[in-house]
């Protein structure tokens, strides 16, 4: 299994639009958090936010789950 090291960027270093899309389709990216809206101090709505931005190759890759004995999958 190989080590994988850190990205390590020069202050004056720049990345394009399309090099930073590709690494966060390759590594994949969690954002999370929420919205509170109120009027007259009563909450009124509340959202939650849980977003996952990754390719489908990534998924399926991180998180392949081992077969299950006696367990069968359909796939669709």
């Amino acid at each position: 299994m190989s080590e994988r090291q850190p990205l390590a960027m020069e202050s004056d270093e720049r990345i394009s639009l399309c090099e930073t899309l590709d690494r966060v389709l390759n590594k994949g990216v969690v954002v999370t958090g929420e919205i509170i809206i109120s009027v007259a101090d009563i909450d009124l709505i509340y959202l939650g936010l849980n977003v996952l931005l990754s390719s489908v190759e990534t998924a399926k890759r991180t998180w392949a789950a081992p077969p299950v004995p006696g367990v069968t999958v359909n796939p669709s």
